[in-house]
Protein backbone atom coordinates (compact mmCIF):
# COMPACT_ATOMS: atom_id res chain seq x y z
CA UNK A 1 0.00 0.00 0.00
CA UNK A 2 1.73 3.39 -0.85
CA UNK A 3 1.23 6.28 1.38
CA UNK A 4 0.51 9.93 0.22
CA UNK A 5 4.48 10.76 0.60
CA UNK A 6 4.87 8.40 -1.97
CA UNK A 7 1.75 9.08 -4.09
CA UNK A 8 2.72 12.74 -3.97
CA UNK A 9 6.81 11.87 -5.09
CA UNK A 10 5.05 10.06 -8.18
CA UNK A 11 3.12 12.79 -8.99
CA UNK A 12 5.65 15.20 -8.75
CA UNK A 13 7.74 13.47 -11.23
CA UNK A 14 5.07 13.28 -13.53
CA UNK A 15 4.59 17.17 -13.42
CA UNK A 16 8.27 17.46 -13.74
CA UNK A 17 8.29 15.50 -17.02
CA UNK A 18 5.44 17.04 -18.27
CA UNK A 19 6.82 20.62 -17.61
CA UNK A 20 9.64 19.69 -20.01
CA UNK A 21 7.69 20.87 -23.06
CA UNK A 22 4.41 22.21 -21.44
CA UNK A 23 4.14 24.62 -18.90
CA UNK A 24 1.03 24.39 -16.75
CA UNK A 25 -0.15 25.90 -13.05
CA UNK A 26 -1.59 23.09 -11.24
CA UNK A 27 -2.12 22.47 -7.45
CA UNK A 28 -2.36 18.40 -6.42
CA UNK A 29 -4.83 17.91 -3.51
CA UNK A 30 -5.80 14.70 -1.57
CA UNK A 31 -9.31 14.02 -0.63
CA UNK A 32 -10.61 10.56 1.24
CA UNK A 33 -12.41 8.46 -0.60
CA UNK A 34 -16.25 9.92 0.25
CA UNK A 35 -15.16 13.22 -0.65
CA UNK A 36 -13.66 12.10 -3.75
CA UNK A 37 -16.56 9.68 -4.87
CA UNK A 38 -18.54 12.51 -4.31
CA UNK A 39 -16.77 15.06 -6.34
CA UNK A 40 -16.13 12.15 -8.84
CA UNK A 41 -19.79 11.88 -9.61
CA UNK A 42 -20.41 15.27 -10.12
CA UNK A 43 -18.61 14.80 -13.86
CA UNK A 44 -21.18 15.01 -16.06
CA UNK A 45 -18.57 11.87 -18.58
CA UNK A 46 -18.05 9.71 -15.48
CA UNK A 47 -21.85 10.58 -14.18
CA UNK A 48 -22.78 9.34 -17.65
CA UNK A 49 -20.60 5.76 -17.19
CA UNK A 50 -21.87 5.25 -14.16
CA UNK A 51 -25.36 5.21 -15.35
CA UNK A 52 -24.60 2.50 -17.93
CA UNK A 53 -23.32 0.57 -15.30
CA UNK A 54 -19.27 0.34 -16.48
CA UNK A 55 -16.77 0.16 -14.17
CA UNK A 56 -14.99 3.51 -13.01
CA UNK A 57 -11.63 3.25 -12.78
CA UNK A 58 -10.88 6.61 -11.48
CA UNK A 59 -8.03 7.78 -9.40
CA UNK A 60 -7.55 11.28 -10.61
CA UNK A 61 -9.45 14.07 -11.72
CA UNK A 62 -9.28 17.88 -12.89
CA UNK A 63 -11.29 20.46 -11.41
CA UNK A 64 -10.93 23.62 -13.56
CA UNK A 65 -11.67 26.76 -11.48
CA UNK A 66 -9.92 30.09 -11.86
CA UNK A 67 -6.55 30.85 -13.03
CA UNK A 68 -4.91 27.67 -11.20
CA UNK A 69 -6.24 24.08 -12.39
CA UNK A 70 -6.52 21.77 -9.20
CA UNK A 71 -5.19 17.81 -10.02
CA UNK A 72 -7.54 15.79 -7.23
CA UNK A 73 -6.02 12.77 -6.32
CA UNK A 74 -7.71 9.84 -4.00
CA UNK A 75 -5.07 6.98 -1.88
CA UNK A 76 -7.83 4.70 -0.81
CA UNK A 77 -8.82 4.82 -4.80
CA UNK A 78 -5.15 4.78 -6.22
CA UNK A 79 -4.02 2.20 -3.85
CA UNK A 80 -7.16 0.00 -4.90
CA UNK A 81 -5.84 0.65 -8.73
CA UNK A 82 -2.55 -0.23 -8.60
CA UNK A 83 0.81 -0.49 -6.05
CA UNK A 84 2.98 1.18 -9.38
CA UNK A 85 4.42 4.58 -8.76
CA UNK A 86 4.74 4.46 -13.02
CA UNK A 87 0.65 4.25 -12.74
CA UNK A 88 0.55 7.20 -11.02
CA UNK A 89 2.39 8.88 -13.38
CA UNK A 90 0.66 8.17 -15.84
CA UNK A 91 -2.85 9.28 -13.84
CA UNK A 92 -1.36 12.50 -13.49
CA UNK A 93 0.27 13.06 -16.90
CA UNK A 94 -2.90 12.19 -18.36
CA UNK A 95 -4.63 14.88 -15.93
CA UNK A 96 -2.14 17.58 -16.76
CA UNK A 97 -2.91 17.08 -20.68
CA UNK A 98 -6.88 17.64 -19.68
CA UNK A 99 -5.39 21.17 -18.01
CA UNK A 100 -3.60 21.57 -21.28
CA UNK A 101 -6.73 20.58 -23.40
CA UNK A 102 -8.63 22.92 -21.45
CA UNK A 103 -9.12 26.15 -23.50
CA UNK A 104 -9.87 23.93 -26.90
CA UNK A 105 -13.15 22.90 -24.99
CA UNK A 106 -15.88 24.96 -26.39
CA UNK A 107 -19.29 23.93 -24.84
CA UNK A 108 -20.52 21.40 -21.75
CA UNK A 109 -22.30 18.64 -23.49
CA UNK A 110 -20.74 15.32 -23.96
CA UNK A 111 -19.59 15.35 -27.74
CA UNK A 112 -17.13 18.29 -25.77
CA UNK A 113 -16.01 15.70 -23.44
CA UNK A 114 -15.56 13.19 -25.50
CA UNK A 115 -13.95 14.85 -27.66
CA UNK A 116 -11.41 16.33 -25.23
CA UNK A 117 -10.99 12.90 -24.22
CA UNK A 118 -10.02 11.84 -27.33
CA UNK A 119 -7.46 14.66 -28.09
CA UNK A 120 -6.41 13.97 -24.23
CA UNK A 121 -5.66 10.58 -25.42
CA UNK A 122 -3.84 10.90 -28.93
CA UNK A 123 -1.35 13.69 -27.73
CA UNK A 124 -0.61 11.76 -24.36
CA UNK A 125 -0.18 8.45 -26.65
CA UNK A 126 2.02 10.45 -28.91
CA UNK A 127 4.38 12.27 -26.22
CA UNK A 128 4.37 9.13 -23.34
CA UNK A 129 3.59 6.14 -24.88
CA UNK A 130 4.78 3.99 -22.14
CA UNK A 131 2.18 5.82 -19.98
CA UNK A 132 -0.48 5.98 -22.29
CA UNK A 133 -0.52 2.32 -22.35
CA UNK A 134 -1.06 1.71 -18.96
CA UNK A 135 -4.34 3.58 -18.59
CA UNK A 136 -5.62 1.45 -21.75
CA UNK A 137 -8.20 -0.69 -21.23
Amino acid sequence: MMNEKEVIKAAEQAYSMFSKKHKVDVFLEFLNEEEFFDLSSRSRIIHEEMKEGLPIKVGSLVVHSGRKETIVLCKDVINLLTKDPEFIKALVLHELFHVLDRSKVKGQDMLDFIASEDRVHKDFKKEFPKYAEMLEI
